[in-house]
C-alpha cells in the first residue's frame, strides 16, 4: 500500500472490475486507451486479470482511493512491463469526475517514486496520445521528457516520454 497526502493506493485485485469498467466503458475516456473505443465486459475482465497477474514481477498497478473516503475508488495508477519488454511504463486513469483535481499527478508521482525505490528500474517510460494534452502535461510536470530512443507502441498518434531515477530524485 502507498499513501500520499490525499490518496491511498492498493494493489489491484479481481474485485476492482468496477473501477476499470467505469473508465474503460466511458466513451470519452476510452478514446485515450489502446483500443480507442469502449471495451466490452469480457475485454475489461481480461485486462483486469493481466493487471493482477503482473504483480508476479514485484511491481504493478494500484487502485487509487480517496483517503478521506477510503471506500471511494478514483481510478488506477501503476508501472508495468510494456509490450517492449525492455521498457516499463507508467499508466494511470481516473474516473471523469475525479479529473482536474491533481489526483492523477499525486498518484503517478507516488507510483514512480515507489517503483524506483524497489531497485528494479533506472528508467521508466510513459506513452500518451499526443492529443491528450492533460495527460501529456501531467507527465511533463512529473519530469518526464520526450524519448525517441525506445518504441513501446508503434503508433504515430502516440508520444513516448521517460524519466531516469536520478532525474526524479533531483526534481523533488
Amino acid at each position: 500500500m502507498i499513501e500520499t497526502q490525499r490518496l491511498i493506493l492498493k494493489p489491484v485485485s479481481l474485485a476492482d472490475f468496477d473501477i476499470y469498467k467505469a473508465i474503460m466503458s466511458c466513451p470519452i475516456m476510452s478514446l485515450y486507451l489502446p483500443k480507442a473505443a469502449i471495451y466490452s465486459d469480457q475485454e475489461i475482465s481480461e485486462h483486469l486479470i493481466k493487471r493482477v497477474n503482473h504483480w508476479q514481477h514485484g511491481f504493478g498497478s494500484y487502485i487509487v482511493y480517496l483517503k478521506s473516503q477510503p471506500e471511494v475508488k478514483l481510478g488506477y495508477a501503476g508501472v508495468e512491463v510494456s509490450p517492449n519488454v525492455a521498457c516499463s511504463d507508467i499508466r494511470y486513469g481516473l474516473r471523469a469526475d475525479a479529473q482536474g483535481k491533481g489526483f492523477a499527478y499525486e498518484a503517478a508521482q507516488a507510483v514512480l517514486s515507489h517503483t524506483f525505490s524497489l531497485g528494479k528500474h533506472t528508467k521508466i517510460y510513459a506513452v500518451a496520445v499526443k492529443d491528450n494534452l492533460p495527460s501529456v502535461s501531467i507527465l511533463e510536470k512529473l519530469g518526464l521528457e520526450i524519448d525517441r530512443s525506445a518504441v513501446i507502441y508503434d503508433d504515430p498518434k502516440l508520444v513516448t516520454l521517460s524519466i531516469n531515477k536520478s532525474s526524479l530524485n533531483s526534481a523533488r
